[in-house]
């Protein structure tokens, strides 16, 4: 035999590779391409990549819809704990904890329970491992599953949109922002995916078949030259040209007029005719204002120095509910002016002035005071008082003998006999809702809504209380159903025996018209600052201990700047009540406090009410926030400017008497050299009793089916709105 001699060296390299290729088939699949081997044939996956080989891909990782402890990871058999365990692995390779993250809020407080980590597919979703991609459940979409879907897309009728838009103006900053979705409808449609189409709104005709009548929008606005002060008036401030109205239906959609032609330059009523008006509304398209449903009237100021605008009063009772206020656009061409000074000349200080607003009843789909007291009608007595003085002591000479003047407008109700006004008192009940107060009286079970002060020798003075009564007063001859009532507040002055409007009554002031009174279950509670803890104002407590929050404003504005932060979310505590989005106010013109909130501070004064419109509506907040200070707030040239509420419609008087907040910090508790407004605010909480809607769709007499009404038996019109014999 012959035997070949094999190099040494070569049979060395040999064994080593054959070494190398057994380690390397030790991991899995090589670990699949998407990892290294490393010690104990195991295998170390790149980021995103997991499995013993490495070959499942790792899915994106959301906060989790939902969430739970992990439980016992470390095998410790020991209580779970919030510490970080299994460091370096694939899908954690930054550690995890056997219960929720430890989490902290905003104060550094360690919480307990936490949850909503970060997951795979956002704990709303399965892995596919070999694309790497999530499987949502239903109800869930994006990339890790982070999003809850909007149901059918919103039928195309809609828009979809984070939780945090669909809150508005309200902040919204929990765990779900960005995550939670939801519709956002278009007018005319509803439900979760917006494909419920609504139908036509309509009165109860069984709200008004006795001697109801209902609170239909009533708009005005008024297109002038400005102030007659600067521009001299009438005939210097006139304006002329062309200008359209935006008309919100009570779904919120928007329609805008054909151009409508304005001059204030003639005094004859012919030169911007309320006809063309009402045309220019009811040529809108889809019928949205029904044909001779507009009632319009028009006024003008025909003397010299008087400004010459044109006001318009427009009454939709074909369009019940509540609607948005109108807005006029006097820029039809762009950025030029389409409503113009006539006068032309430089040394004309006319300029284009549009208001819009309303005077004490607006639109509504509730009626808050639906219970009428039956028996009795009162009467509108006194007349408007001058006088600056806080109290008036003089019993033996005064007609008004111990009365306070804040808050007085120098009316009362007129009541005939004495039955009638213990019918009123049983009608009115509890002002404050809580018999907790202890200050119910008489056989009626009634609060008189006002208190009277302590002050030496003038003790019977009183004034209102932290509850005043609201009322709603309804003309005993209303000419239609749509002539509506107007809110009163109203206390009462025992020394006298009267009931005291704090609103004056401003369109009709006859002493010889007669109303029915309607009363509310709900609650009117006047904003104060309450250091003591009794929840309204009582006898006996300083000023300082509970002193009112007011409000400044002008005249055709919708925003408020308060004297102090009453906002829930930031507030003290020690407002009462805090006010938020969505809260209902009163907020009346009449007499108010000037030097102190105390009636009988020797040398105090009134800010007398403008006297300027019907001031007893209903603002509901659309939003309150605090903003940043301006170069204008701690000086005595400006006045408190960053505490704010903006309301859904403009005030149709001016709130601009200010005063001084460090007079004994009676202002809201405000102290420091800051100016603020002298106007109470008044939240109004309905009840769950004594309301009726009498506006809804179908007008409560039918079914809503694919946007068409199917009436009820007895009931016709595409509202259901009328009742009809033959309709069976």
């Amino acid at each position: 035999l012959r035997y070949r001699r094999v190099d040494p060296t070569m049979r060395s390299v040999a064994v080593f590779l054959a070494l190398v290729a057994g380690a390397n088939a030790e991991c899995p699949n090589a670990c699949s391409g998407n990892g290294a081997c490393s010690a104990y044939d195991m295998c170390t996956c790149y980021r995103n990549f997991q499995g013993a080989d490495c070959s499942q891909r790792t899915c994106p990782f959301g906060i989790a819809h939902v969430d739970s402890p992990k439980g016992d990871l470390d095998m410790s058999a020991d209580s779970l704990t919030t510490d970080t365990v299994i460091n370096g692995s694939a899908v954690y390779p930054f550690g995890t904890e056997e219960l929720f993250p430890s989490m902290k809020n905003s104060d550094g407080d360690v919480l307990d329970e936490t949850a909503h980590y970060y997951m795979e597919c956002s704990n709303k979703g399965l892995c596919d491992r070999k694309e790497g991609q999530c499987e949502c459940f239903d109800g869930y979409e994006g990339s890790s599953c982070q999003r809850a879907s909007c149901p059918e897309g919103c039928s195309g009728h809609g828009t979809c949109e984070h939780i945090e838009t669909l809150a508005g103006d309200v902040t919204y900053a929990l765990w779900d922002t960005g995550m939670t979705m939801g519709c956002k409808c278009d007018p005319g449609y509803s439900g979760a995916d917006c494909s419920g189409k609504d139908c036509k709104y309509g009165i109860d005709p069984a709200y008004v078949d006795d001697d109801a009548t209902a609170r239909v929008s009533e708009q005005f606005y008024e297109i002038s030259g400005g102030s007659a002060t600067l521009s001299g008036g009438f005939p210097d401030d006139a304006v002329a040209g062309t200008y359209a109205i935006k008309f919100y239906d009570v779904f919120g959609e928007d329609y805008v007029t054909a151009p409508i032609t304005i001059s204030t330059e003639s005094t004859s009523t012919t030169s911007a005719p309320c006809s063309d008006v009402v045309a220019a509304l009811e040529a809108l398209p889809n019928t949205v204002i029904p044909t001779g449903s507009v009632y319009c009237s028009q006024s003008q100021a025909q003397t010299a120095g008087v400004s010459s605008g044109h006001t318009y009063s427009l009454t939709f009772t074909g369009n019940p509910g509540y609607l948005k206020p109108l807005t006029l656009d006097t820029y039809l061409d762009g950025a030029r002016e389409t409503v113009a000074p006539v006068n032309t000349s430089a040394t004309s200080k006319a300029r284009t002035t549009v208001v819009t607003y309303q005077e004490g009843i607006s639109g509504e789909f509730v009626d808050y005071f639906a219970a009428k007291c039956t028996g009795v009608e009162v009467s509108i007595s006194g007349s408007t008082s001058a006088s600056t003085d806080a109290t008036h002591s003089d019993g033996a000479s005064s007609t008004f003998g111990l009365y306070s003047y804040e808050m007085n407008s120098g009316y009362y109700l007129g009541i005939t006999t004495a039955a009638e006004e213990a019918l009123l008192k049983k009608c009115l009940g509890d002002s404050d809702g809580n018999d907790s107060y202890g200050n119910n009286v008489e056989v009626y079970d009634w609060d008189y809504g006002s208190y009277k002060v302590s002050a030496g020798t003038v003790d019977d003075v009183e004034t209102p209380s932290s509850h005043p009564h609201a009322i709603k007063l309804v003309s005993t001859v209303a000419k239609d159903d749509y002539t509506g009532g107007l809110y009163y507040l109203t206390w009462y002055q025992s020394t006298l025996n009267k009931f005291v409007l704090i609103n004056a009554p401003v369109t009709t002031t006859s002493s010889t018209a007669s109303y029915y009174v309607y009363t509310t279950d709900g609650v009117v509670e006047r904003v104060i600052y309450d250091t003591t803890g009794h929840g309204q104002i009582i006898r006996g407590q300083k000023i300082t201990a509970q002193p009112p929050i007011t409000a400044y404003f002008t005249q055709y504005s919708n925003v408020m700047y308060t004297s102090y932060d009453v906002a829930c979310e930031t507030a003290s505590y020690m407002v009462e009540p805090c006010l938020d989005k969505g809260d209902m106010l009163f907020v009346v013109d009449t007499k108010n406090l000037v030097k102190s909130q105390n009636v009988t501070t020797s040398g105090n004064t009134l800010a007398l009410a403008t006297g300027a419109a019907d001031s007893g509506d209903l603002y509901t907040i659309s939003k309150i926030y605090k903003a940043d200070p301006t170069a204008a707030t701690f000086t005595l040239t400006g006045h408190e400017d960053r505490f704010r509420i903006v309301l859904d419609k403009n005030i149709p008087f001016a709130g601009t008497t200010t005063t001084t907040s460090d007079v004994s910090g009676e202002f809201g508790a405000r102290s420091g050299l800051t100016n603020v407004g002298v106007v109470g605010l008044f939240k109004f909480t309905p009840a769950t009793t004594g309301n009726y809607e009498f506006v809804s769709q179908c007008s409560g007499r039918g079914s809503c089916v694919d946007g068409a009404c199917e009436c009820f038996k007895g009931y016709t019109k595409d509202d259901c709105g009328t009742q009809s014999a033959y309709a069976v």
